[in-house]
């Protein structure tokens, strides 16, 4: 988990369980886009393009309409078969403490920021709407969010691993 998935479920007031299948790969969509633009992604950014939905038992994130342009296209609108893939995390798994959010407090609503279309992050990330699909290894690498990045190359380039040895070492 990233810091920026982090970010979003504690300020939506989520727990990483309660996240359905398509929720979690908008996240990293949006993350990945915006570190590919060199933009540092915030909670205030996602929540410009996605609020919150809750069905069948779980959360996730739908694109906002009116007024704001998407930031990605077709993005994937079922995954059959999901709950029989779905499997338990191990609390003590995860870094923080996490709220778990019970139906009777309702689905979170975050006020979008204002202005947001005046700003240079919004005119970049609207500029191409990018697909939301299964991200190669590599491209995480380049986006400086696989954990296989390791920082041995001295100029900070990302360096991605292979049997234990970097591309750099290999290359050089």
């Amino acid at each position: 988990m990233t810091k920026f998935t982090r970010e979003v479920l504690t300020n939506y007031g989520l727990h990483i369980s309660q996240i359905n299948a398509l929720g979690l790969p908008r996240i990293t969509h949006f993350e990945f886009i915006c570190r590919a633009n060199r933009i540092e992604p915030t909670f205030e950014m996602f929540n410009v393009f996605y609020y919150v939905s809750y069905t069948g038992g779980f959360y996730s994130f739908n694109s906002r309409t009116g007024g704001v342009s998407p930031c990605s296209a077709n993005p994937p609108k079922s995954l059959h078969d999901w709950k029989q893939k779905f499997f338990y995390i191990h609390r003590g798994v995860i870094p923080i403490d996490m709220h778990y959010r019970p139906e009777s407090e309702g689905i979170p609503r975050v006020n979008v920021s204002i202005n947001f279309a005046d700003q240079e992050w919004y005119k970049t990330l609207t500029r191409k709407a990018t697909n939301i699909s299964q991200l190669e290894e590599r491209a995480l690498v380049g986006a400086g969010m696989s954990m296989l990045w390791a920082p041995r190359n001295p100029k900070g380039i990302p360096v991605y691993g292979y049997q234990g040895k970097g591309i750099w070492d290999i290359v050089c």
